[in-house]
């Protein structure tokens, strides 16, 4: 008869929810998927937030570059997985790319060999896509660092021979001369930020796409707010975001860290031989945790039983509107937050976070 309904046929609990084919592996925030499915959902999230490089966007003989700043974490392995296969999809539909992608490495000190076995590893799975390597120290010789951080590291000269020191030690030092974890925690992130910046600028990249999960937004939109940054909420998580000189993107923005970890783990092959994970235990000491890794901690446990608050967070910070770049009159020297008229010290144009970070500046 006219405007019955066929009754829908009952959905089989045992079995994946979007298929109803395959045994789910995995619940993806109450949802039952099995593996393929589960693949292709992540697939779509990161793809979506792709749309401004999509091949039609591109013009033919002039193809742009992005920057995938990569930390062999789980999620900027797993976007490098993700983009390496969209590009391929783009290549059988169309015989051409958006896009082409240029991997970027930071070199820490302390796990130099590690970096390198992984990074092997990584072009050997990766192999049609451009990659470099550079040390943390190499920032010193970004514009705006050395004068402003150089002043507060009273040893960056060898007693000796009154010679300047390597760029490794004059980065020790200058750590070695901040009063907190998470003084040195906040300055790492940002010198890590700008020498990626550079990096992109010099090599004419036109974006920069983070692997940031919605959970780690979620982790720095309160961890800014903390150290005093308030105002550059707005900047966090939005996509397209040039406060620093370049857009910046974050494909990864509606997925959860689990999610992210999981996938990571289920793909075949895995990522994991490509994956470093340092030590997970706290301090012993709570004066030497970080306000990172307290808001980590917290965001690691809310995402297990309430994934929907992770979400919120950075969904209600995205609301927020960001001041045109053109009405912008100052900016802080050290991490480019607009510095709102704010009175900063005689020697240095600093938003007030910095200045609680480098208070021998003030």
């Amino acid at each position: 008869m006219p405007g019955r309904r066929t009754p829908a046929v009952p959905l089989d609990p045992s079995l994946c929810k979007r298929c109803q084919a395959e045994k789910p592996s995995i619940n993806v925030r109450t949802e039952p998927l099995c593996t393929g499915c589960f693949s292709k959902y992540v697939s779509t999230k990161v793809v979506k937030r792709m749309e401004s490089f999509r091949v039609r966007h591109s013009d033919p003989g002039k193809q742009r570059t992005l920057l995938l700043p990569l930390s062999h974490g789980p999620c900027s392995t797993a976007l490098l997985h993700l983009l390496h296969q969209h590009l391929q999809g783009q290549t059988e539909k169309t015989g051409r790319t958006g896009f082409k992608l240029h991997v970027l490495h930071i070199k820490h000190p302390e796990k130099t060999d590690i970096d390198d076995s992984l990074l092997n590893k990584v072009q050997e799975r990766f192999p049609t896509h451009s990659f470099t390597a550079i040390p943390l120290a190499d920032v010193l010789s970004c514009e705006g660092v050395p004068e402003l951080l150089l002043q507060h590291d009273s040893g960056s000269r060898n007693e000796n021979n009154n010679e300047p020191s390597n760029g490794e030690t004059q980065l020790e030092k200058i750590f070695a001369s901040l009063t907190s974890p998470t003084s040195k925690d906040d300055i790492k992130n940002i010198l890590i930020r700008k020498l990626v910046v550079t990096f992109a600028t010099q090599n004419n990249c036109e974006a920069i796409l983070w692997g940031d999960s919605t959970t780690h937004l979620a982790e720095r939109t309160l961890s800014e707010a903390a150290k005093g940054r308030g105002s550059s909420l707005p900047w966090i998580v939005a996509d397209g975001d040039a406060l620093h000189g370049i857009p910046f993107y974050f494909p990864m923005r509606d997925l959860l860290s689990k999610e992210i970890a999981a996938f990571a783990t289920l793909i075949q092959p895995p990522l994991d031989d490509l994956i470093h994970i340092g030590p997970s235990q706290p301090p012993v000491s709570t004066k030497n945790t970080t306000i990172d890794d307290l808001m980590r901690q917290y965001f690691e446990s809310v995402e297990q039983e309430y994934p929907s608050i992770v979400a919120n967070v950075v969904k209600t910070t995205s609301k927020l509107q960001t001041v045109p770049l053109d009405q912008i009159e100052a900016q802080c020297e050290l991490c480019d937050v607009p510095l709102d008229g704010e009175a900063a010290p005689a020697r240095s144009r600093l938003c007030y976070g910095c200045i609680r970070t480098l208070p021998g500046v003030a």
